[in-house]
């Protein structure tokens, strides 16, 4: 498809600052989903999930996909500590707003809009992360009711670790298997942009990931720790703040952090899946 012509990730981000919230059941304010959904309205992307907590896109009908796909899930709803959404310049080249997790939510749908990504990648915006991750979970029941399976998810959010480091973007939440780890490895590495990796284990780090890149502690759970007990092979690949994510007094983001978190986005899900799918 064409590539076509979009506005950059921090205004995109800016056009998705909109509160999401949910009951644990359903969603209950849809703001920043409806505007994702009108985003997409020329996109090659469409809803193929009728109701529930997520919103899951795709680039063609769900009787069209392969049987495995690869895919990213995006949290959408807000801390209950945050009644509103902003982004503002902070100076010195930083950003302060309610980045958890709009920040990520604008990162993929830069993607979608551009239109280059393969057409096994799905898409999962999803509720309750902020509790008990049940949007994750019905996504996945849902895909396994129509016999589709997921050879890898790519959970985004946002991280404390790595602001010290300067990076752009950490890979933490490692359950993989080594194969599939090697190959999120290697693509990244050939990025210039600085990250770091959180691993799972801090006493089981993967041999082929450079221990220079290796912050030694323990990640925290989000989205990943759901798929892993579902047995979904899975990795977080996050976007390094400062400060309150969880109120309306905002979060540091470096605006640097914004390219660099799309382009090894990009690099994991464009072109080839990090599975070797075309």
């Amino acid at each position: 498809m064409r590539q076509r012509s979009i506005p950059d990730i921090v205004t995109v981000l800016g056009q998705v600052m909109r509160l999401c919230r949910d009951d644990g059941e359903r969603f209950t304010d849809t703001g920043r989903l409806d505007e994702i959904q009108r985003l997409l309205w020329d996109s090659r992307f469409r809803r193929v999930n009728p109701q529930g907590l997520f919103h899951l896109y795709a680039a063609r009908p769900l009787d069209e996909l392969p049987r495995s796909v690869v895919l990213v899930t995006s949290h959408a709803d807000c801390a209950t500590g945050i009644s509103r959404c902003f982004c503002e310049e902070a100076g010195k080249g930083l950003l302060r707003g309610t980045f958890d997790n709009a920040a990520t939510n604008a990162a993929i749908l830069s993607l979608m809009l551009e239109g280059t990504l393969p057409e096994n990648v799905l898409v999962a915006f999803t509720g309750d992360e902020e509790a008990e991750s049940r949007g994750i979970a019905e996504t996945v029941r849902f895909l396994r009711s129509r016999k589709i399976g997921i050879d890898l998810a790519v959970v985004l959010d946002v991280t404390d670790m790595g602001w010290e480091e300067q990076a752009g973007f950490t890979v933490e939440n490692d359950f993989w298997d080594d194969s599939c780890g090697e190959r999120v490895i290697e693509r990244i590495g050939k990025l210039s942009e600085e990250w770091r990796f959180v691993p799972e284990d801090p006493e089981n780090v993967p041999p082929y990931v450079p221990p220079e890149r290796v912050i030694p502690c323990e990640s925290e759970p989000d989205e990943s720790w759901a798929l892993a007990e579902m047995e979904v092979p899975c990795f977080s690949l996050c976007l390094p703040i400062r400060g309150f994510m969880h109120s309306d007094r905002g979060a540091l983001a470096r605006r640097s952090s914004f390219p660099a978190y799309r382009a090894a986005l990009a690099a994991l899900l464009g072109g080839q899946a990090p599975d070797g799918r075309a």
